[in-house]
């Protein structure tokens, strides 16, 4: 881990910015991958996983509509995307059963906005593997979107992470 100077929270090795106070950390010295699957971890970027493209809903669509997109794609989240084709949100199922489910919620009438995930963190197409997994990790998410310059949105999960590197791992 690396400790932030000005606030002496821990972040992950190689992350430019300190997640707690946003301090510039690039400076501080990097560590060194001693395996092939840490030199994966720390060098991969996310557009060598092959994540999909993330599909999308409106916030005003009700829940029931997109729990049967989510069903038919057989796809474990949706961005939510404004009239401006904006993301503004993300739906997963966590945000279905932990906000929706219920004996006495009709689903019909309860707005996709109104379960969402507001703002979600955002990857980049170039962010390495272990950055993605820290703020997975940090943040508790299973999924998370990133931007390629000039293409939809793709969404990554912690299984797109594990099965990129699978391969790499030695066994003991």
């Amino acid at each position: 881990m690396t400790v932030c100077p000005s606030c002496n929270a821990e972040n992950i090795p190689g992350t430019e910015f300190c997640e707690e106070c946003g301090s510039d950390l690039s400076a501080l010295a990097l560590p060194e991958a001693r395996t092939e699957f840490e030199e994966h971890l720390m060098n991969d970027p996310l557009g060598d996983v092959g994540a999909p493209e993330a599909l999308s809903v409106h916030p005003g669509d009700p829940v029931t509509l997109a729990i049967h997109f989510m069903r038919e794609k057989d796809v474990e989240c949706l961005l939510v995307r404004d009239a401006e084709n904006e993301i503004v949100g993300i739906l997963t199922e966590r945000d279905i059963m932990m906000k929706a489910a219920g004996p006495k919620t009709d689903l019909s009438a309860l707005a996709v906005r109104d379960i969402m995930t507001v703002d979600p963190v955002m990857l980049r197409e170039t962010d390495t593997l272990a950055v993605a997994l820290h703020k997975m990790s940090i943040g508790g998410f299973r999924h998370m979107p990133f931007v390629a310059e000039g293409r939809p949105a793709l969404l990554i999960s912690v299984q797109d992470v594990f099965q990129h590197v699978s391969s790499f791992i030695q066994p003991s």
